[in-house]
């Protein structure tokens, strides 16, 4: 699928760089196709996941979708739903002034459709994913020019997905509590430039553009057991509290759940997290599941088994929780695993991690068994689940 390359414009008068996109989703008819007849297979781990009102997905690096027929057939036999792992940010999709290329994402939604997939947008506002141009603009210190850029950017996204997208990521990774920044959100260039309403205003224009999708917000760090963890548990609860007070269109939590076995967990102390933000009437997802294996022996049997065990112990907390729809791993296939090379996620050893359900042979792991075995012997919270799919 060829890219919408818009000419390139001048700056506009408010100073945020022109998207020049308004208009072009509506315009023409949708390049996405018809949702197919779901092509998961009756033994993976979508089906086992159905079964329960869940959906399991993953995410899609671009790269190895493009050039692995044999990662796509994976993807098709197991996930429900599909996310992009870079390819709808904004240094994707806009990566400099007057360039709006949507071709991989729009490559991904397309598969996901032909397969009667569900997808999700990944993600609008991050203090990451951000372009030389979009950095300018915010260290500018101009709040005008920042709303429209926030406006302009949200809003191309919404509306050229829309009715294709079931749930946005609206805000990822907003609070660092050691920032020591008003109500614990992270020292960010949104936040300098707009202020701390900076969250309730993206919510508020996705749902301008695309009152259909579900509006999320998106926050590592919180699964596990350690005092600096439960600090940031404490403050996302008090900010979700907050923006429902304020009657911010917010619809459901993302848990990304990079768990590692270098810290406890407590299934007592997550059970009650979610229990808490199911009460407030929010929907959960677990968004970028996998396992940092650092502190599990070299041994691959044993390693596997810490992983499957870690895993197992986690979705079966969560799961409990009718309020929890969808779950996601950062990818499927360990030889691609994002924490294999980031430098904090190294094991000492040099091996690589063994985080994800599939290995380097596209075989099923101790992981995926783990995974699988869970689902099926989850509550069924179906209608429950089905009542929050709907509350949008």
């Amino acid at each position: 699928m060829t890219a919408n390359r818009p000419s390139r414009r001048a700056v506009l008068g408010s100073g945020a760089a022109a998207f020049a996109l308004a208009g072009t989703a509506e315009a023409a008819p949708s390049p996405f196709g018809d949702l197919g007849k779901p092509s998961w297979s009756a033994d993976g781990l979508q089906a086992a996941a159905a079964a329960k009102g869940l959906a399991f997905g993953t995410a899609v690096p671009i790269t190895r979708f493009r050039q692995d027929r044999r990662w796509r057939s994976l993807a098709e036999r197991e996930c429900g739903v599909l996310v992009c792992e870079n390819a709808m940010k904004l240094s994707s999709v806009v990566p400099r002034e007057g360039v709006f290329d949507t071709a991989a994402a729009d490559e991904t939604l397309s598969f996901a459709r032909a397969n009667g997939q569900r997808m999700r947008g990944h993600c609008l506002v991050w203090h990451e994913g951000l372009p030389p141009w979009a950095e300018t603009i915010l260290a500018s210190g101009s709040a005008s020019r920042a709303e429209t850029l926030m406006r302009q950017w949200i809003g191309a996204m919404a509306r050229r997905y829309r009715g294709a997208v079931e749930a946005w990521d609206v805000v990822n990774e907003i609070v660092v509590p050691a920032d020591h920044r008003p109500g614990g959100l992270r020292a960010t260039p949104w936040l300098a430039t707009l202020g701390p309403g900076y969250v309730d205003l993206a919510f508020h224009m996705l749902k301008d553009e695309d009152p259909g999708a579900a509006a999320v917000y998106n926050e590592n760090d919180c699964e596990q057991k350690a005092d600096w963890i439960d600090e940031r548990r404490s403050v996302i609860l008090h900010l979700l509290e907050g923006m429902l007070k304020r009657g911010v269109p917010i619809s459901r939590f993302g848990i990304q759940a990079h768990l590692t076995s270098t810290l406890p967990f407590d299934e007592k102390t997550l059970r009650m997290f979610l229990r808490e933000i199911a009460g407030m009437g929010l929907a959960i997802e677990i968004t970028e599941l996998d396992i940092d294996d650092r502190a599990f022996p070299a041994d691959v049997a044993a390693r596997d088994r810490g992983v499957a065990d870690l895993a197992r112990r986690f979705l079966e907390t969560a799961l409990d929780e009718p309020a929890v729809l969808n779950v996601l791993t950062w990818d499927l296939y360990d030889p691609d695993t994002w924490l294999s090379i980031y430098p904090a996620r190294k094991r000492p050893d040099g091996l690589p991690q063994r985080s994800l359900p599939f290995d380097a042979e596209y075989r099923r792991k101790p992981l995926w068994e783990a995974i699988h075995t869970t689902f099926r012997g989850a509550p069924d919270h179906r209608a429950a689940r089905q009542r929050l799919r709907a509350k949008v």
